[in-house]
Order: C-alpha cells, then sequence, then structure tokens
C-alpha cells in the first residue's frame, strides 16, 4: 500500500511525457494530468506526497537529457553524473510542486469542488503553476502541456491564446475528467473520450510553391563538440563550413549559420577573416566580448548588426551560487559558462536587395520563453533561431527543441528558419508545419525560401492577457464567493 502511494503517482507523471516529441501519444497528457488533479483535489490522503512523486516521474523522464550533458560535457564520472541530475531533477520537481501545493492548501481546500466555476479554478491555478515556471530557478519553462496539442484539431488556439491557452484546454478536461472519477459520475466514460477528440490529429498541408520574399540557405556543419576547442580543430571547422556554403543555392541571398559555430570569438581578427570568405551576408552565432563581459550572441556580416542571448541556461551558460559551486568538480567549470544576459526587447535587421527588413532573432533556449518571443515580434517579418543540440546527444532533448520553435512560429504568425549544429534544423512556415529539415545528427545544407508576413496574430498582439484575466477572475469569484458562504450568506 505504501508502495502505491510513491509508484502510482511516479509512473503517472512519467505517463505524460509520452504526450510530448518525439512520442506525441496526446491523450496521455490528459490522463496524466486527471489523476494528479484527483489525488490533488479530490483526495485528502498523502497529497504532497503524490503530487512530489508525479513530478519526479514527469521531470525526470522528461528532461533525462540533462544526464547526457551533465555526464558528457562535465567530464565527470557517471556515478557524480547521476548525483548532479536527481539533485537538478529535484529543483525542478520542487519549483513545480510548492507553488501548487500551497495555493491548492490556501484555496481549493475549503471548496466545493464540482461544477464548471470549480472546474475553471482547478484549471486557472494549474495555469498560473504554468506561469510560475517562466521565473523560478531562473525559468525552465519546459514541458509545458499546451505545447502538445500541435497537429491536432485544436491547435487552432496557438495564434489566438497561445500555448497556455492551450494548456488551459487539457487542465479544464483533465478537471472534468478527475472530478467525475471521484463522485463516480456515469458520464465519466464519455469525458475519457474528450482527450481522443481533442487530440485528434491534424496538419496544415505545405504549399510547395516558392514563397519569393526571401531566398536562403542554413548551414548544418554537425561539428565534434568534444574537438571544438582543440588546438588545429578550428581550421577543419572552417574547411567544413566553406565546403557546405558552397552548395547553397546561387539564388540564395542569406546564410545562417548555428549558435557560436566557431571556436574564437566575434572580436577575433580569425572571425573577420572567415566573414569575408563567405560569398554572401551572414547570419551566424559567435561569442562576443562588449566591455570585457562575454556574450552568446547572433552577428549579422551586412552592417555588423549584433542580439546578445537573454535567456541563459543554468549551470551550462552562467552557475547560480557562483561563488561556491565554481571549481567544486569540473561540471561547474565547463567552457563558456560565465556568459552574460543579453538585454530585452533587442530587434535586428536585415538588409535585402531593397531595403532593411526587421527580423526576430533567438538563440537557443530563447525559443522557450513565449512572452520574450512575442515581444521580439512586434515588428519583425520571420524569424531566425540558432541553435546547438549537440549538447543534448541522442536523447529526446533536441524534439522537444524543436516542438517549440514550431510553437512560436504558429503564435506569432511568422516563419522561422532554424540552423542547429548538428540538427534538427528546419523551415518552419506561420502554421508551425515542418516545410523542410536536416535530421538529427546529419551534415547538410537547406536551400528554401519564406514569405514576409505584416499581419500580426490576436496572440502576437495580446498575449497571455485573455488568460491573466481569466485565472484571477476565477480566482477572485472563487475568494468572494466562498467568504460569503462562510459568513452564511
Amino acid at each position: 500500500m505504501k508502495l502505491n502511494k510513491s509508484l502510482t503517482p511516479f509512473i503517472f507523471g512519467i505517463i505524460g511525457i509520452f504526450s510530448f516529441a518525439p512520442f506525441s501519444i496526446k491523450p496521455l497528457i490528459f490522463f496524466s494530468y486527471a489523476y494528479l488533479i484527483r489525488e490533488l483535489i479530490y483526495k485528502n490522503n498523502s497529497r504532497l506526497k503524490k503530487l512530489f512523486y508525479w513530478s519526479l516521474g514527469h521531470w525526470g523522464f522528461g528532461m533525462s537529457w540533462l544526464i547526457v550533458s551533465v555526464y558528457y560535457y562535465g567530464e565527470t564520472s557517471i556515478y557524480i553524473s547521476l548525483l548532479i541530475f536527481v539533485l537538478l531533477v529535484l529543483l525542478l520537481s520542487l519549483a513545480f510542486s510548492a507553488p501548487l501545493f500551497f495555493i491548492s492548501k490556501l484555496l481549493i481546500k475549503t471548496f466545493e469542488r464540482s461544477g464548471i466555476a470549480n472546474l475553471i479554478l482547478i484549471s486557472s491555478l494549474f495555469m498560473l503553476n504554468e506561469i510560475s515556471m517562466n521565473y523560478l530557478l531562473y525559468g525552465i519553462p519546459w514541458l509545458i502541456a499546451g505545447v502538445t496539442l500541435l497537429d491536432t484539431i485544436t491547435q487552432g488556439v496557438y495564434p489566438i491564446l497561445g500555448a497556455l491557452g492551450a494548456s488551459f484546454i487539457i487542465y479544464f478536461c483533465s478537471s472534468l475528467i478527475a472530478s467525475s472519477s471521484n463522485t463516480k459520475d456515469h458520464k465519466l466514460l464519455i469525458y475519457c473520450l474528450l482527450p481522443f477528440i481533442i487530440s485528434f490529429p491534424n496538419e496544415y498541408s505545405i504549399n510547395n510553391e516558392k514563397n519569393n520574399d526571401l531566398e536562403f540557405t542554413i548551414i548544418q556543419p554537425s561539428t565534434d563538440p568534444f574537438q571544438k576547442y582543440n588546438q588545429g580543430y578550428a581550421e577543419k571547422i572552417e574547411a567544413n563550413i566553406i565546403k557546405l556554403v558552397e552548395q547553397s543555392s546561387i539564388e540564395s541571398q542569406l546564410l545562417i549559420l548555428p549558435e557560436a559555430e566557431l571556436p574564437y570569438a566575434y572580436e577575433d581578427m580569425r572571425f573577420k577573416l572567415f566573414q569575408q570568405r563567405l560569398p554572401k551576408q551572414t547570419i551566424m552565432g559567435a561569442w562576443s566580448f562588449i566591455d570585457g563581459n562575454l556574450y552568446n550572441s547572433i552577428i549579422n556580416s551586412g552592417g555588423g548588426a549584433q542580439y546578445n542571448k537573454v535567456h541563459l541556461v543554468p549551470f551550462g551558460e552562467f552557475i547560480p551560487f557562483e561563488k561556491y559551486l565554481r571549481g567544486l568538480i569540473s561540471f561547474f567549470d565547463m567552457p563558456m559558462s560565465s556568459v552574460q544576459g543579453g538585454s530585452k526587447n533587442q530587434e535586428l535587421m536585415y538588409l535585402d536587395s531593397n531595403n532593411e527588413v526587421g527580423y526576430s532573432a533567438l538563440i537557443c533556449f530563447d525559443i522557450a520563453f513565449s512572452e520574450s518571443v512575442r515581444k521580439s515580434n512586434l515588428s519583425s517579418k520571420f524569424i531566425i533561431n540558432v541553435s546547438n543540440d549537440t549538447w543534448f546527444g541522442n536523447s529526446i532533448g533536441p524534439y522537444q527543441h524543436l516542438y517549440l520553435a514550431r510553437i512560436r512560429a504558429f503564435e506569432n504568425n511568422r516563419w522561422l528558419i532554424r540552423a542547429a549544429n548538428d540538427g534538427v534544423s528546419a523551415i518552419i512556415n506561420n502554421k508551425g508545419t515542418i516545410v523542410q529539415y536536416i535530421e538529427k545528427g546529419d551534415k547538410g545544407v537547406l536551400n528554401g525560401s519564406l514569405q514576409y508576413i505584416e499581419d500580426r496574430s490576436f496572440y502576437s498582439q495580446y498575449g497571455y492577457l485573455f488568460s491573466y484575466i481569466l485565472s484571477i477572475s476565477a480566482l477572485f469569484f472563487s475568494i468572494i464567493i466562498n467568504s460569503w458562504k462562510r459568513l452564511g450568506y
């Protein structure tokens, strides 16, 4: 019996991850959250334990790519790597569990937990908890439930209410199942069919005609991360890129290279010499130094415009509690782990044959932060996302990352160019559909075209405003109504 109190929630937490890429068994996310909501809201025994074990299963499996990064890039033993991985998963589980538990403890336990109004309240609490993941632990907006509705008949919600709106649909449906299972409602079977209806497959068709606003080439060089900073390997990286560039289309106006592909900084003379060897205007990731600070940047060779990454990866690009952790083990001394974050709302301009065109520049982890991406697209015509997913290894991480890029393109009604070192590089249209891509681990070139889009989606204009209003209103009216009931009104 005691084992069931830990094993069952742990398994249900894992089950939900199979809704995410690369598995994409989408209805499972509903039943995973339905179990969590039933145990958290409708049961009174071991609620905190079950919430925590569910979180361990969910984050432990969903973020399993962390062990790859720690073990290979940290160059530590498997035992130390496992210890660090467990500690990171514990932190993520606590960041997810703690706000949800205390909010539910303060508000829900005294409410009548049936009826549409209270289902909305429960869904709103989960939405607020999801929002908190943008800020806790420096922001880890990963494994957001709403992203699982991509490629379903419900995906039209993205350009209207964004991924958070899709999450609300999942939380509401899960709450309905949880409530019905608790009261043994005869409609439970019907409610259990809803996840399959909501998740029914649907993909937007791909238009094979050329979109002639911009012709471009994506370079996927598949550089060996373990040799990148070895003496003499820089020349091999340069030669590999130039060889791939030679395969670019004659019509191509722009080259896009991945995140920080060269092992030296933008200010290095070697960088300037390398740029001169490129036959076309190039947008590429690079390390750069400004006033003695190191930045992860995007450089545009046409005019030298620069974007500095805003959302840095904890323990990868900077060390939290650096005073205590730096030098403790080699994992905390990885190359480039003292990066500074750039200012918000940066905008870059691409100089085409006629005039300057604004585009949104994003580096790797930036793509996970929906509101930051939205604000960077206020006047952009398309999105460029450069990344280096080699540190994910052969795990589920790169596919989760690609899914986030697709969501951001759909939310903002913008074409997105994604250049990753060893994949998955892709051309994604404004409906979040992959038009072309290069497989993970392959070396290659993508010649493509895109369309400049002027119209902003509803979400792009208003963001999560209506989701915030819904969540806060549900909380406010629930507090008022239940206060009246306590006073006997």
